[in-house]
């Protein structure tokens, strides 16, 4: 190991400490000369102000670095190179903190941190390593607390990561391309996520309260960085499933993120409310702090989600979204809030800032609806955790002293949002769980309200309408008869009364039968042809939430393109033209994977997963002309686009499918229908919804 007595400095850096008082040269220089003492001195002789003027003690603690090695053990001998290495971390630490620029443009944090990392890192881990307990069990002592108390550990680990995060983004891509530092951040996250109460181990009581709860918020910042995009395309950062692993794996993350979501939640919730709300009040600068994790902590969430369907999945089924829905219930109240114009136009702390956290949480549900392979079901934890509630409280946020009715609304994504839940609406489980809810968001009337977000309003009053015909659409009789009746022509009997095992056809997924004899019946009288046809209404999956949903998307298909007659006239004049060899083979597709839906007029063979070249679809649409009342006019019969989040099914006409299949078993079959009430005991209970009064 290299003398401490040998460290020298450069001509230009012993000249710019002359610029110091008498004292402090003298501490420098017998700092150099291997003094623990004078090197704690100089440390001590920074000032929390002004300390542009200390900058040049910078090289003294390189020196320092530099010249001692991390031991391989510790022993009497290695402690004071350990305890020289402790001070000169805390001395670049406390220098940087104090010069660097607050807007993040500086490159103070890259010159005397980053470009260094080769002598402060291997410390950093040593300090971790020996200084703070096991990541998975903090109740664990580490062990040597003698070398380092765990308070100053933690500062001397995160801090410079705080910097680098925020200062320079030569440092920021170091920290996304290093599996080293990748696996040292993984495990710090870890560690103060698993943190209990508000004290350290050592801390002397000059620090705050909540000091716990700053460090979980502070560091989301960093933790989001590892696994962000580089700013600069052309740079390399490592995959996502480095940090997953480094992490210890899927549930390690999920469980630590959605615990560190909840508590900073908590925290922020227990804020006092501020005296002045200016950007000097502590209560502002602490909503700041965890309003700005939250944000960070949702960001985290909605990369992991993107890039890792494993860890999408994992999310979804330990109820991230109700967690995000929580969060931002709890505080939309105070992030909505017009004050004065000091604080509501601040750079940092504005209005136009402050909503950045719900665009974050908005924009991680609807990645993970979009993303899932089970959007109903992540729609229905959205609902079921007050989604739509939440959103009507953005609307009527009360108002406040000094509001400002001129401040731009910024992307807050709860419109965009408000519009994909509604593209749901067509699922029985979605509106099963708006009904559950639908009295009690309906408690106070909309129009009773001040309506203080004009476009939200809007939004949300089209939506609840849509919601109110999806309701309607699936109390109407006969409901899903084909889910627990069977399909055998004339045959009364009830899912709940078949003797043996109830029998689904393997073709079209939709017909149930009682019996063998039932089905070979139905075979022969027709169900040969709508067979096919049937199951292209329920997708090639043959999905479980289409085929029980199969009334409420009719209802919608009728009623949608009925709304649009003008609108389906144009378009199919337009086709015909564009179009004129496939005049007689025209398809309406209605979409209602947007909001609101859109209709489009192809040929057969041009629709997306349909079998537009199978020679049953002319003889299909001559006999919808042949047995409706009102056949379809320019066009042969029409589909439905659905999607279940980021799977897209193109789904013939199920209005007309359902009909035509079973209009002599369940339409026109006045006995078995005026049997229902007969039967209702013995009927789900998921069904019997639909005669009930909504109350609309």
């Amino acid at each position: 190991m290299p003398s401490v007595a040998s460290l020298q400095l450069t001509i230009d850096e012993t000249k710019a400490l002359k610029s110091l008082p008498a004292t402090t040269q003298i501490s420098a220089k017998r700092a150099l000369q291997g003094s623990t003492a004078d090197l704690a001195r100089l440390v001590d002789s920074i000032p929390f102000g002004n300390a542009s003027r200390f900058c040049c003690l910078v090289p003294i603690f390189h020196a320092t670095l530099k010249s001692v090695q991390v031991p391989n053990y510790i022993d009497p001998k290695t402690i004071p190179a350990i305890v020289r290495a402790k001070l000169a971390l805390f001395g670049l630490v406390k220098i940087t903190s104090v010069v660097c620029s607050p807007t993040g443009k500086d490159d103070t944090v890259t010159k005397y941190i980053v470009r260094s990392w080769d002598a402060l890192y291997p410390w950093m881990r040593f300090f971790a390593r020996n200084c703070l307990p096991p990541p998975y069990d903090v109740s664990v002592t580490p062990p040597r607390p003698d070398l380092c108390s765990v308070f100053d550990a933690v500062k001397l680990c995160l801090s410079p990561l705080s910097l680098i995060c925020t200062n320079s983004e030569e440092g920021r891509h170091m920290l996304r391309s290093s599996v080293s530092v990748q696996h040292f951040v993984a495990q710090l996250w870890i560690l103060i996520g698993n943190l209990r109460g508000d004290v350290l181990p050592g801390d002397p009581g000059t620090t705050t309260d909540g000091l716990i709860s700053k460090l979980r918020a502070s560091f989301a910042l960093t933790n989001y960085v590892c696994i962000s995009e580089s700013e600069d395309p052309d740079k390399i950062t490592l995959p996502l499933s480095n940090y997953i692993h480094a992490a210890g794996g899927v549930k390690p993350v999920v469980f630590t993120l959605l615990r560190y979501i909840r508590r900073i939640t908590r925290d922020a919730a227990a804020v006092e409310e501020p005296r002045s709300w200016t950007p000097r009040d502590e209560s502002v600068q602490q909503l700041h702090l965890y309003t700005l994790g939250l944000q960070y902590s949702f960001q985290f969430l909605q990369t992991i989600s993107r890039q890792d369907a494993s860890c999408c999945a994992q999310l979804i089924r330990q109820g991230s979204i109700r967690t995000v829905v929580d969060t931002i219930t709890q505080i939309l109240p105070r992030i909505l809030v017009q004050k004065n114009e000091e604080l509501d136009f601040h750079p940092e702390m504005g209005l136009a800032d402050r909503q950045k956290v719900l665009w974050s949480g908005y924009s991680y549900i609807a990645s993970a609806i979009h993303d899932a392979d089970d959007g109903v079901t992540a729609v229905c934890q959205a609902i079921d955790a007050g989604l739509i509630q939440t959103l009507e409280k953005g609307v009527v946020c009360p108002a406040h002293a000094h509001r400002h009715d001129n401040l731009v609304r910024g992307r807050l994504g709860d419109i965009e949002l408000l519009f994909l839940l509604a593209t749901f609406l067509v699922y029985h489980r979605v509106v099963d769980s708006i009904f559950r809810h639908w009295f009690r968001m309906h408690s106070a009337p909309m129009q009773k309200r001040e309506i203080r977000d004009e476009s939200l309003g809007v939004a949300l009053e089209l939506v609840l309408k849509y919601t109110i015909d999806a309701m309607e659409h699936r109390s109407v009789e006969p409901i899903n008869f084909h889910e627990y009746r069977c399909s055998g022509p004339g045959c009364p009997m009830y899912a709940s009364k078949f003797v043996s095992k109830k029998r689904r056809c393997s073709g079209c997924l939709v017909s149930i039968y009682c019996s063998e004899k039932c089905q070979r019946t139905a075979w022969r009288n027709g169900h040969k042809k709508w067979c096919q046809v049937l199951r292209c209404t329920v997708g090639p999956w043959g999905s479980r939430d289409i085929r029980t949903s199969l009334q409420v998307i009719a209802g919608f298909e009728t009623s949608e393109i009925s709304g649009m007659s003008k609108d389906v006239e144009t378009r199919v004049r337009e086709a015909q033209q564009q179009f004129p060899v496939f005049i007689d083979k025209l398809v309406l597709i209605l979409d209602m994977t947007v909001y609101p839906p859109e209709i489009r007029v192809l040929p057969v063979h041009k629709v997306e997963q349909f079998p537009g070249e199978d020679p049953i679809w002319p003889d299909i649409a001559n006999e919808i002309r042949a047995r409706s009342d009102s056949p379809p006019k320019g066009y042969m019969f029409s589909v439905v686009k659905v999607h279940l989040g980021k799977s897209k099914f193109t789904l013939f006409s199920p209005s007309t499918a359902l009909r035509m299949a079973f209009e002599g078993q369940y339409f026109s079959d006045d006995e078995a229908c005026g049997s229902v009430d007969e039967d209702k005991d013995e009927i789900d209970g998921s069904i019997t919804l639909g005669d009930q009064d909504f109350g609309l």
